[in-house]
């Protein structure tokens, strides 16, 4: 392998040996990804009425602002993938030379990114923040709001190389429970600042402890789990950094604008509507996002594992990884789909009140381009482990364009729908087009992709959802509708496991069980 380490001193056979992935393989990454992601949005949806109560929706209104902007920012401009795929395929040869050459120019990236970034979130909220339509008293706590989120963009990137090196090499369990740790962080300090009514800012600052908290464990779990990737400057080499940005420039276009697809319905809302319509905005967001994240955490946990494939470590091809992934990630996206669409109005009645009419009809528009949205998610890790995902950049390029748009166009006829709408509809026209570049990459036949990953894994549980439908009509009791959803999850499993998985994929699901049963202290290599 060309290292393109220059003169770096390699290591000895001791220190090649001690780096070894630990974890329970690519099933136990996905596990903890799970539980990792799903905790965060959690507290997000657990703490979104807490604090709309507490402080008002003008205040939380603006909070969501401050936070949707500096989510712009909070970017590694595709450093962050690229430095996981590059260690992850380092990985099976103990590459340590490599690994430390690709961690110091991490470091390096991350550094300057902090600050010009950071900066970046400052100008940006002396552009916006007095743009939007809020009340002159609350002016003290937007500019308060605003500092502390050029904090937060500063700490997040400061310490994300240590995060991107420790998924690398199969850590990624452990980067998990530490998220974990910042979801319970995040709700318990968030609480007692609403109990205690010390205001809106204060939710803020908690936010950036626990970044900060986050980081530093990050920090000191790197340095006891991989002692001998340093990042240190002396490590750095201007070769590998630009190997590195060859392959993070098309990531970085992928970020920014997914990033900018997902924040700008609630900058839009802020600019275009009245501040309070923002955290209505927010709420049906949340609900988007839980419906996504099924398939968000899969595709976190693909990635490591994807690239330690295309080093040559053993395994199917990713190919297969990719059409056995996206049915699965379909199947797992429709339990939680279907009834949540079908309950949307009760649930968002009984999360937020009336208000959760408005929230309601966004979080319906947005979870129904999941549909189409999902059949490319997890293409994203797997194209970026074979060192290209430029074709999706070109799309996601187009898709924020259009869908900003069309959005700032429908919200302004429309409100709230509308800026839904505009975001949703230009990925029902594009994911054609992802999922051709999907399968030309990975040589795959458009037969085995619509019978695999759309046939079974919607054909098969499509007369359970009309019958839950159908139940739905008569208008059942609210505390009825966890029974029904629950039924509906049981009944969906059990089909989708005989009729809509492969022989292997069923194996697969069974020998995992059996290991666990048999041996659950047993730690399992993921290469």
């Amino acid at each position: 392998m060309n290292t393109q380490a220059g003169t770096i001193q390699r290591p000895t056979a001791p220190e090649r040996a001690a780096i070894v992935p630990a974890g329970k393989g690519m099933a136990g990454a996905i596990a903890t990804t799970y539980a990792a992601r799903f905790a965060s949005l959690i507290a997000y949806v657990v703490l979104l009425p807490i604090v709309l109560s507490a402080f008002g929706a003008e205040a939380y209104g603006l909070y969501i602002l401050t936070v949707a902007l500096g989510s712009l920012f909070q970017q590694d401009l595709g450093i962050g993938g690229a430095t996981t795929r590059f260690i992850g395929v380092a990985v099976p040869s103990r590459d340590i030379a490599r690994m430390r050459a690709v961690a110091s120019a991490s470091n390096v990236f991350y550094l300057v990114a902090a600050v010009v970034l950071s900066g970046a979130t400052a100008l940006a909220f002396a552009l916006t923040v007095p743009n939007a339509h809020f009340a002159e008293q609350l002016e003290p706590t937007a500019w308060a709001l605003c500092l502390l989120g050029v904090a937060n963009v500063f700490v997040l990137l400061l310490f994300s190389s240590n995060r991107q090196v420790l998924t690398g090499i199969g850590r990624l369990n452990e980067v998990n429970l530490l998220l974990i740790g910042l979801a319970l962080f995040r709700i318990v300090l968030t609480v007692l600042v609403c109990w205690a009514g010390i205001g809106i800012v204060a939710v803020a600052i908690v936010d950036v402890l626990g970044i900060l908290a986050f980081g530093i464990a990050t920090f000191v779990l790197r340095r006891v789990r991989a002692p001998e990737i340093t990042a240190r400057l002396r490590d750095f080499r201007w070769s590998v950094f630009t190997e590195l940005f060859r392959v993070s420039s098309q990531l970085m276009v992928l970020g920014i604008a997914g990033v900018v697809i997902m924040q700008a319905g609630g900058i839009l809302t802020a600019l275009l509507l009245p501040i309070a319509f923002t955290a209505l905005y927010a709420a049906g967001q949340r609900i988007y996002l839980l419906v996504k994240e099924v398939t968000g955490s899969l595709a976190t946990a693909v990635l490591p594992t994807a690239s330690m494939r295309q080093g040559g470590a053993d395994g199917p091809p990713n190919g297969q990884l990719y059409l056995r992934g996206t049915a699965l990630a379909n199947m797992l996206m429709t339990l939680v789909l279907v009834p949540v669409l079908i309950f949307m109005p009760e649930i968002m009645h009984l999360w937020l009140g009336p208000a959760g009419a408005g929230a309601a009809i966004v979080a319906q528009i947005l979870v129904i381009s999941m549909f189409a949205n999902n059949n490319h998610l997890l293409a994203v890790p797997i194209l970026t482990a074979q060192g290209s995902v430029r074709g999706y950049a070109i799309l996601h390029t187009i898709w924020a364009i259009t869908g900003v748009g069309l959005a700032a166009l429908l919200g302004a006829l429309i409100g709230l729908p509308g800026i839904a709408l505009g975001l949703a509809i230009p990925i029902l026209v594009l994911e054609p087009a992802y999922v051709l570049i999907a399968l030309r990459r990975l040589e795959l036949s458009g037969r085995d992709f619509l019978v695999r990953c759309l046939l079974l894994p919607f054909g098969t549980v499509a007369p359970l959802a009309a019958i839950l439908f159908a139940i739905s009509l008569t208008e059942p009791p609210v505390p009825l509708i966890p029974v029904l959803a629950g039924a509906w999850v049981v009944a969906a499993v059990v089909v989708s496991y005989f009729f809509a998985l492969d022989r292997t994929s069923r194996a697969q699901i069974r020998s995992a069980l059996s290991r666990r049963r048999r041996a659950p202290h047993l730690q399992e290599d993921p290469l």
